[in-house]
């Protein structure tokens, strides 16, 4: 069966590959324009759509949906263990790290390593948003001998 261009789905056309898992998040905010700023200038964030009442960053090639509802925001008490995060390169970890530091974002841990020099090295760095939604950002040395991830 021939494709035409006509009959390539949207992403294609723009080239964003149908075969590209994308991860989706939607998380809630108390202020709409402090959750934006710290996402695209503090982390690197491109916006996407967006209402009043949302909207989307486009950040390491997933989507978060960044929803203005301050009363299901909770205090960092609160949240207990509840996060999310994203594995990085290790060399994009590093820079990252390093760029955080340099500019003084407030950190819960700073760049940790773990494990150094062993199969599970990994380094790890925990910030909050201005809503307090916990973000661990981490590098493993070896996906494989530390998560069980081999890429295709």
């Amino acid at each position: 069966m021939r494709s035409s261009a006509k009959s390539k789905r949207p992403f294609e056309q723009r080239g964003v590959s149908s075969a590209r898992h994308i991860f989706h998040l939607s998380i809630p905010v108390a202020d709409l324009d402090a959750a934006k700023r710290f996402y695209t200038d503090v982390l690197g964030a491109r916006v996407g759509r967006t209402t009043d009442d949302w909207l989307d960053v486009l950040l390491w090639g997933h989507q978060i949906t960044l929803q203005r509802r301050p009363a299901d925001v909770l205090t960092p008490e609160a949240q207990g263990k509840r996060h999310f995060g994203v594995i990085l390169p290790w060399p994009e970890w590093e820079a990252l790290g390093e760029r955080l530091v340099a500019r003084g974002t407030p950190l819960l841990t700073p760049p940790a390593v773990k494990g150094t020099g062993t199969p599970q090295e990994q380094g790890k760095i925990y910030l909050a948003d201005p809503s307090h939604n916990v973000i661990e950002i981490k590098a493993y040395r070896d996906l494989a001998a530390t998560i069980g991830y081999d890429p295709e």
